[in-house]
């Protein structure tokens, strides 16, 4: 059976080499030959290989830092660091980060033989004892999860989602361990969300980047009462020069020793520091509105991570917040005009119900379950949660009022009570005029309500049309913004007008016209009927004229 090999290598003609040795040395598959250290995490995850070869000059990781990882991750895989330093303490750094051995470069076919063999047959007798090991045994906690949320532009909720989705992933399972980081290093929110007073931040971490260690970034962390942990930006702004994407990538590679999930909010300006995060991180999301500035902002943030080769437009998950009925732009239309993939999840328009839970820097404040239930189908979605216990719901769970049971009347517990209920009492004569004198009330009040009643029917038409008549004038300018928006996706005039007729009541479809400026195709007016009463029996001879702007999208 040939055994799955892995190269991380941005040198080419050393990759090349490489490929060739290890064909004459063995039999082995070389699956993926990654160029960043992002690249060959994702390599290993997806093949399981038997053998990774990193050349020690990868980037943008620590190479050491991504071994350890990666033997945590994978503990059956064998990883060789490929190195032109032979010294000692070279090779004793890659021994203490997991490493099996060390390939001294430039390559002899005997060295790499006698490794890549020896690396095979460990990783082989690993694999069998992992196999029959229980789930106790296998289940150590190793790299953590990144996920760095961002936002297209700024007040789409970007910090309001990080923070939040955090919160219920630690109520969600509270074994997991969970990091929240406030990378927004300017303009931070996450201290307005959640309480927390703090004496160390990230930029004292990142003034010792260099020494480094996982009691040091431990002890800057900034535990809350609920569980939370949080990693914070500096209280003075002077302090934010010191965090640069260097110590930004060896703390990160250090926080994914100590948890489980580390949620990053690295806010909506593409920094350095930005750019780094998300070039490093597992998932990305991005927060967007359903309007199409919010659209047009993430289209420039993608294209300038594109050009900066941080990540791939298809490698960052659209979500769409604040989502309402009455928006123009729907989920539909934003998903045909995103350059990224839009998440399945959408999330509700909450920010009245979330302001109590905000003044208050009390996110279990909210009790709204809509909020909650998205933030948990946007953690499925996304995978963050490795437990595959489904945890209870994190909804808010109001327990019905106790309603004391109705206690009998004292009069009805009494026995004469009782006789003197069940006797008949006869009616006086002051009972009897009071009772004719209703009777001729009752029949005066339903003369006059005779003589008035085909006025209330008037005024009820009346009103009923003038109803008829607003609703006619909405329906057209929701059919007018269909019809805008697709003469905006360059359809036909057919799908143009069926787009319109889609908006309209079954009963005008067929009363209403569509009329798009032939010269320069940027104005749609629809013109539709006020129906008689309701729609489908007759028209009136008013008519509702609205007209629409079209915007064209590049």
């Amino acid at each position: 059976m040939a055994g799955i090999v892995v190269i991380g290598c941005a040198d080419q003609s050393l990759a090349y080499e490489l490929r060739s040795q290890l064909a004459e040395a063995a039999e082995v598959e070389v699956v993926g030959v990654a160029e960043t250290t992002a690249e060959l995490t994702a390599l290993v995850i997806q093949h399981d290989p038997n053998l990774i070869l990193v050349h020690d000059q990868l980037g943008p990781e620590p190479v050491h830092q991504v071994v350890r990882d990666l033997s945590l991750r994978r503990p059956a895989a064998v990883s060789i660091v490929v190195s032109s330093d032979n010294e000692a303490e070279a090779i004793g750094a890659a021994m203490d980060a997991g490493a099996r051995g060390v390939l001294a470069y430039p390559l002899t076919f005997a060295d790499v033989q006698v490794r890549v063999v020896n690396a095979l047959e460990w990783s082989r007798h690993m694999m069998a004892l992992l196999a029959n090991a229980g789930p106790a045994e296998t289940g150590a906690r190793g790299r953590a999860t990144v996920v760095a949320v961002t936002g297209s532009k700024g007040g789409v909720g970007t910090t309001t989602v990080a923070t939040h989705l955090a919160w219920d992933i630690r109520r969600e399972l509270p074994s997991h361990k969970v990091l929240l980081v406030d990378l927004d290093l300017e303009k931070g929110d996450v201290t307005s969300l959640i309480e927390a007073r703090y004496r160390t931040s990230i930029a004292d971490l990142a003034k010792v980047s260099q020494d480094l260690s996982v009691r040091t970034v431990a002890d800057a962390v900034f535990e809350h009462e609920s569980g939370l942990h949080l990693l914070l930006p500096p209280a003075d702004v002077r302090d934010v020069e010191w965090v640069t994407p260097a110590a930004v990538r060896q703390i990160v590679a250090l926080l994914r020793q100590q948890y489980d999930l580390v949620v990053i909010d690295v806010g909506a300006h593409v920094t350095p520091v930005q750019a780094a995060v998300v070039e490093i991180a597992d998932e990305v999301i991005s927060v967007v509105t359903p309007d199409l500035i919010s659209l047009r902002a993430l289209r420039r943030n993608l294209g300038w991570w594109d050009s900066l080769a941080v990540r791939k437009p298809e490698g960052v998950h659209v979500l769409l917040n604040k989502h309402s009925r009455l928006d123009e732009v729907q989920p539909e239309t934003m998903r045909r005009l995103s350059p990224s993939g839009l998440m399945q999840t959408v999330l509700p328009d909450m920010v009245r119900r979330l302001e109590t839970a905000a003044n208050s820097r009390s996110p279990e404040l909210v009790s709204e379950a809509a909020w909650w239930k998205g933030l948990r189908a946007l953690g499925r979605e996304l995978g963050v949660v490795r437990s595959p216990a489904a945890a209870k719901s994190a909804e808010p769970v109001l327990a019905p009022a106790t309603v004391p049971p109705a206690q009998p009347s004292q009069h009805a517990q009494h026995p004469l009570a009782e006789a003197q209920a069940e006797v008949p009492v006869a009616p006086s004569r002051r009972d009897n005029r009071s009772t004719r004198r209703e009777a001729r009330e009752r029949g005066s009040a339903s003369v006059e309500l005779l003589g008035v009643f085909p006025w209330v029917i008037v005024l009820v038409l009346i009103m009923w049309q003038l109803g008829v008549a607003g609703m006619t004038f909405v329906w057209t300018g929701y059919a007018a913004s269909a019809a805008a928006r697709s003469v905006a996706l360059n359809e036909t005039s057919a799908e143009v007008t069926a787009a319109a007729r889609e908006r309209m009541p079954s009963g005008m479809r067929s009363d209403f016209t569509v009329w798009v400026d032939p010269a320069d195709e940027s104005r749609v007016t629809v013109t539709s009927h006020v129906p008689l009463v309701a729609p489908g029996i007759l028209s009136t001879p008013w008519t509702v004229e609205i007209d629409r702007f079209v915007v064209v999208e590049p």
